[in-house]
């Protein structure tokens, strides 16, 4: 193993040897003199066999590294420069390798300059900034390449303003670099990267580097380096994509300029290129948690614009509020009586949803205060919740929530509506665009539940005007079975023009009855009492069809209507004979044991259209065990069917269950009535004329 000479000053000697394997160790201690052991405060036994590189604080170990390397650039170059001054013609055998031939040149011109800058070392009390200097040599006899590095144990005078700006610039992460662009050359100055596959291999031609940039990067650099070679910019900054040497890329700024060495020395493009790989991770992770957070946003406020009814809302708050403001659960307040009615998804305290139900609105605890006020709290940690809130502890006993956002609904002053929770597992700092985002929310929150309550009330008020218009119940009568079903419309106010009566006769007939008045509305339901009424009393005076279509016609006509109807009145008695009359209504379907028909017969123009309208009178008859069904356009007819393609299935149905009470079979012609995809209100009247008993 080489031994190191002795020091003619105060220096401390280190003899490394070179790693081949490119593992950016750069090379391992072979020997140490004393005075490095005091310097590094290790024992010189202790060093041996330590990467050179290691020596150094982690920032600072590509400048070590990069140290070894320029020196047997150096002597390389020197090597050369000896060679091609006077030719070693040695034949192969008489030497190891051309390194060896080379150095014993370079020996006889004499020794190559020693390679001398700042480096920072571990020393005994922390990172320790000395001048280094370094002195390649190859082994004449085994080719093998060492490094001797002397470390200067005082200050040199002279050093120090640059040696801390060489400090400065890696505690930075910056490498400096420069490129002479007349011999196309470029070299890392100084810490060069330790992303960097050309870091320890001395100086390189620009298209080199280029070659290993990001492939869209390419041209920009190009461009860059082109604008400041022909001084079109004196100063640039770029940023490209380096690879990691892993397959990936680190992202990198760099900003450059034009120096001259000197007056008369040559022109070099220097910069220094700093990593921002994290910064550049960090802003990608901080757009796509934005645009995550947007999308949420987005869905949620759709799922309030589109709520239709409590249940909707309260399924859109609980499952998406806290996903788009990145919370662990919610939890959901209704005023109602000046008290708040409580529910809750997934993330929250069952106890906390316990703490909170009935509370009065105006107690002082921050929910309630949130939504008397109508002004949002956002509670950051638990021990901010303690210091605001000292009456309220025992929220926080109920729950392991670290962080609270308590928004209300937007509401008119003084008309509470309720308002919500976020809970956070984690402290959470609410910032200015999450406030700008809840208080939109809000909104719209406040306008979908202020909807909702106006819808339900018009929708209440609605059922029961339709209560009202149609039969309480149906009149037993003797000989027949009847059943009625109906189904409002799905638009508007759920209040549809259809309508249905049954008359009971003294003689023991009965007229069914079954119309549709035009439109969906609170005007066509008034208008439809009126008709029901108005044919309820012409019946009772005289039951044919035909004449109390036609005086109800009259009647409608006279009052100037806004609409018209559709009508089929069957009288029936307890024969089982029908007469019947429609006006433009859908004929009914009748179904005995032969199976199910359509009884088609004349009719006339709908109700309220033209005066004088005639009425034609129909004759059947309903044999025991037989079933008429008396039914409106929305049960056969709509986008999803055509008039025929619906009374076929209301035939089919009929037969399908003419065995089962009249009730089921009404239910089995609405639910059939599913294949018209239609908005229409729907009514459907069976009568059966049951079988009568045989006399003993």
């Amino acid at each position: 193993m080489p031994s190191l000479p002795p020091a003619q000053q105060r220096t401390a000697r280190l003899l490394v040897g070179l790693v081949p394997d490119g593992s950016g160790a750069g090379g391992v201690v072979l020997d140490a003199d004393p005075e490095a052991g005091v310097l590094l405060g290790v024992e010189p036994d202790a060093l041996r066999g330590v990467a050179f590189g290691d020596l150094a604080p982690r920032v600072h170990a590509g400048s070590a590294v990069r140290l070894l390397a320029d020196a047997v650039s150096d002597l390389s170059s020197a090597a050369r420069a000896a060679t091609a001054s006077r030719p070693v013609r040695t034949p192969p055998a008489a030497c190891a390798c051309a390194c060896a031939c080379a150095a014993t040149a370079v020996t006889e011109a004499g020794p190559p300059p020693a390679t001398r800058r700042p480096l920072v070392l571990r020393g005994p009390a922390g990172p320790v900034l000395c001048l280094a200097a370094a002195r390649a040599a190859v082994d004449p006899y085994d080719g093998r390449t060492t490094v001797t590095v002397e470390l200067a144990a005082e200050p040199i005078p002279g050093w120090e303003n640059w040696a801390v700006l060489h400090t400065m610039a890696t505690l930075r992460g910056q490498s400096v670099w420069a490129y002479d662009e007349a011999h196309d050359r470029f070299r890392w100055i100084h810490h060069a990267l330790v992303h960097s596959p050309h870091q320890f291999s001395g100086e390189l031609p620009l298209q080199a580097v280029l070659d290993r940039l990001h492939p869209d990067d390419v041209e920009e650099v190009t461009r860059a380096f082109r604008a400041l070679g022909r001084g079109e910019s004196d100063l640039t900054h770029i940023g490209f994509r380096y690879p990691d040497g892993e397959g990936g890329y680190r992202s990198l700024s760099s900003m450059s300029g034009i120096l001259h060495l000197g007056f008369d020395g040559p022109r070099q493009i220097v910069g220094s290129t700093t990593d921002n790989t994290r910064a550049v991770e960090r802003r990608r992770s901080l757009d796509r948690e934005h645009t995550r957070q947007s999308r949420l946003v987005r869905e949620l406020a759709a799922a309030f614009v589109a709520a239709q009814t409590e249940e909707e809302l309260t399924d859109a708050i609980l499952h998406k509020a806290a996903p788009a403001f990145a919370g662990t659960g919610t939890l959901l307040a209704f005023v109602e009586n000046d008290r708040l009615r409580v529910t809750f998804g997934d993330g929250i305290d069952p106890a906390m949803a316990r703490s909170l139900d009935g509370m009065p609105l105006d107690a002082p605890k921050p929910l309630a205060e949130a939504i008397r006020t109508g002004r949002m709290q956002t509670i950051d940690s638990r021990e901010a919740y303690r210091a605001t809130w000292p009456q309220a502890h025992h929220l926080l006993d109920a729950t392991t929530a670290q962080s609270f956002l308590m928004v209300p609904f937007a509401a008119e002053p003084g008309r509470p509506l309720g308002g919500w929770v976020i809970t956070y597992d984690r402290p959470h700092r609410t910032t200015e665009p999450e406030r700008t985002l809840l208080g939109v929310t809000a909104e719209l929150a406040g306008q979908a539940w202020a909807r909702i309550r106006l819808s339900t009330a018009r929708l209440e008020l609605a059922g029961a005007l339709q209560r009202e218009m149609l039969p309480a119940a149906l009149p037993a009568i003797d000989g027949f079975e009847i059943a009625a079903r109906y189904l409002p419309a799905h638009e508007g106010l759920d209040v549809g023009g259809d309508w249905y009566d049954v008359i009971a006769f003294p003689d023991g007939a009965v007229a069914c009855i079954i119309g549709d008045v035009q439109g969906h509305n609170i005007q066509a339901a008034a208008l439809m009492g009126q008709v029901r009424t108005a044919m309820h009393a012409y019946a009772w005076q005289d039951p044919s069809p035909d004449r109390v279509l036609r005086r109800t016609n009259e009647l409608m006509l006279q009052m100037g209507a806004p609409g018209f109807a559709t009508c089929l009145y069957t009288l029936l008695d307890p024969s089982g004979q029908i007469l019947s009359a429609r006006a433009g209504h859908v004929p009914p379907v009748q179904c005995g044991s032969a199976g199910a028909f359509v009884a088609e017969t004349p009719g006339g123009l709908p109700l309220g259209v033209l005066h004088d309208t005639l009425y034609p009178l129909a004759r059947g008859a309903l044999a025991e065990g037989d079933a008429t069904a008396l039914f409106t356009d929305g049960l056969v007819e709509g986008p999803g069917l055509s008039l025929d393609d619906g009374t076929a299935l209301i035939c089919r149905a009929m037969e399908a269950a003419r065995h089962e009470p009249v009730g089921a079979i009404a239910d089995a012609l609405m639910d059939g009535a599913r294949a018209t995809r239609h908005e229409d209100d729907r009514a459907v009247l069976v009568i059966r004329r049951p079988h009568r008993p045989s006399p003993r």
